[in-house]
């Protein structure tokens, strides 16, 4: 705020409000941090919540809509921050329209803070893969030829809820055979067979703080083409996560990622970046993508999930969350990425 000659800083984003406060129930609620006061401002159904969660903190209502109690504390300043990557344009002029404060613009400035996590979070991220993990050595004794993928993600779900996760840190991802060709595809109604491929993306949030993990498997066989491009996924997947370092760049790990599938003549279906930063959201910065600059830095926490996706036949990916240390990396999903007939 010094640096930026701002006077308060309204956050809005849950994630950052959680962050910053500890607070949960941050879906329409403010903070508000100025020299002389920090605020939370919520409504009356998360008074008692914010009690609770976050005693350090003055704690303020205001109605849904309203602006009443952020104006009573941001007039009397000339130089208010707003996290404009969160905002729409309506919100902006709503803001802009009832305050006297000049709104000064400023995006991912917490995010940029979060990105390298701390003892406590590093924990929490470790319970959330375990979990995951939980659930992969669950799923895969129901995994069966005539069960729908429907039927399969449904059970993931309920898996990690029963495992300790509040919610799916996404919509799990079932797809199986031709369907795996589609790197954020749906389950639906397609039953398993044999020789299909069957890739599983799911995770779920601990106390906040995501899980994420990919696994493809097989049902009943694998033919020669499957095993082939199942291993060269793997030979890349596992070279990135070897790249894992503080101090790296990211947009290198991705290129030499894709360098190994190249070598295959996969690349042309490897259709996202190799990984992403992973805490309070299921994607964060860093990115490890052909755009980024970003450097990897000691205590982040990001994916590594090379994939193919060859329409008109199915796709493989594998994909393992890390921590980043000084000289390599912690891997904190567990579960075995050898070629796993079911």
């Amino acid at each position: 705020m010094k640096e930026n000659r701002l006077d308060v800083f309204m956050v809005t984003k849950p994630e950052n409000i959680r962050y910053l406060s500890a607070f949960s129930g941050g879906s329409d609620a403010k903070l508000v941090i100025s020299s002389d006061g920090q605020y939370i401002l919520t409504d009356s159904r998360y008074i008692e919540q914010a009690k609770r969660e976050c005693p350090d903190w003055e704690l303020m209502q205001e109605h849904v809509g309203r602006l009443d109690s952020l104006a009573s504390i941001c007039d009397k300043y000339n130089r208010l921050a707003v996290e404009s990557h969160c905002l729409s344009y309506d919100q902006f002029q709503q803001y802009a329209n009832r305050l006297k404060s000049e709104l000064v613009p400023l995006a991912n400035t917490i995010e940029r803070h979060r990105v390298v996590k701390d003892e406590l979070e590093l924990d929490l991220l470790r319970t959330s893969a375990r979990i995951g993990d939980s659930v992969f050595s669950q799923i895969c004794l129901e995994i069966q030829e005539g069960v729908s993928e429907k039927h399969i993600a449904n059970r993931i779900t309920y898996l990690l809820k029963e495992g300790g996760s509040s919610r799916e840190s996404f919509d799990t991802i079932a797809v199986a055979g031709e369907n795996a060709a589609l790197p954020h595809g749906q389950p639906g109604n397609r039953l398993l067979s044999r020789g299909d491929m069957l890739t599983l993306d799911f995770g779920g949030f601990y106390q906040g703080y995501a899980g994420d993990m990919t696994r493809t498997v097989m049902i009943g066989e694998a033919s020669p083409k499957l095993r082939d491009i199942y291993q060269q996924v793997l030979e890349a997947q596992e070279l990135g996560v070897s790249l894992i370092n503080a101090g790296v760049s990211c947009r290198e790990i991705d290129v030499q990622v894709r360098e190994v599938l190249r070598k295959y003549g996969l690349d042309i279906y490897f259709q996202h970046g190799t990984g992403h930063g992973v805490g309070l959201e299921i994607h964060e910065i860093p990115r490890l993508s052909p755009l980024s600059d970003d450097i990897l830095q000691e205590g982040m926490v990001v994916t590594v999930e090379p994939g193919v996706y060859i329409p008109g036949w199915g796709g493989v990916r594998i994909e393992d969350t890390v921590i980043v240390k000084k000289g390599g990396c912690e891997i904190i999903t567990h579960s075995d990425k050898r070629l796993l007939i079911i």
